[in-house]
C-alpha cells in the first residue's frame, strides 16, 4: 500500500505541476503528451522517466479510468462501491478493509495495478469536482445490483448530465430525466 500512495503522490505531482501549464485539455497526440510533462518538470517535481505513464495517465483521466476502479472495488468488496469517492477516503476504505488481500494468488504487481485503478477513479472524481461539475456520488446507499439506480452523476453541459448507474453503465439525461430518476 505503501508503494502505491507514493507512485499516487508522484502522479498527483506531476498533475499539479503542469495545472499552471495547461489552459486546455491535453489531446492525446504523444507529442503534446510528452511536451506537457517537460514542462512539469520543468515546474517543479523530478519524474523520473519511469513513472511518465502514471503522470500520462493523470493528464488523460477520462470516464474509462472511473469506471476501471469502480469495478475494481466493486470485485475487490463483494458488489459494494466507496463510500466517499475522495481520493484519501477511498485509499484509507482500501485500507482499513484490506481489500484484495483475501486474494492469495493475487501478484504484487496486480495488487498495486488495482490499486492505482482505484486512485485513478478517485481523481477523476476529484477533477470533476475541481472543475466545479455539480457532482453527486451515493456510494453509500448504491451498489453493484442496483442498476436503476444513480452512482455518480455530474453535469455535462447546461441541462444535461452525465450520469453512472449501479452497474456502472453510463448515459447522458437532461437534468429533468435524472431528476425523474433520483426521486425512485
Amino acid at each position: 500500500m505503501k508503494i502505491v500512495i507514493i507512485v499516487c503522490a508522484v502522479a498527483s505531482l506531476g498533475v499539479f505541476a503542469t495545472a499552471g501549464c495547461r489552459s486546455k485539455t491535453v489531446s492525446q497526440e504523444p507529442d503534446e503528451v510528452n511536451q506537457a510533462i517537460d514542462q512539469a518538470v520543468e515546474a517543479g517535481p523530478k519524474i523520473p522517466p519511469s513513472k511518465r505513464n502514471l503522470v500520462i495517465r493523470m493528464l488523460r483521466l477520462s470516464e474509462k479510468d472511473l469506471i476501471l476502479g469502480l469495478r475494481t472495488f466493486a470485485d475487490l468488496s463483494g458488489g459494494r462501491y466507496p463510500t466517499n469517492l475522495e481520493t484519501k477516503s477511498t485509499l484509507k476504505q482500501v485500507d482499513t478493509e484490506r481489500l484484495g488481500s483475501s486474494i492469495p494468488d493475487l501478484s504484487e504487481n496486480r495488487k498495486k495495478q488495482m490499486l492505482l485503478d482505484i486512485f485513478f477513479a478517485s481523481a477523476f472524481y476529484d477533477k470533476l469536482n475541481r472543475e466545479k461539475r455539480d457532482v453527486q456520488y451515493h456510494g453509500d446507499a448504491v451498489g453493484r445490483q442496483d442498476t436503476g439506480k444513480v452512482l455518480l452523476s455530474w453535469a455535462e453541459s447546461k441541462g444535461h448530465h452525465r450520469v453512472v448507474f449501479g452497474d456502472l453503465t453510463i448515459q447522458t439525461l437532461s437534468s429533468q430525466q435524472l431528476a425523474t430518476i433520483s426521486l425512485q
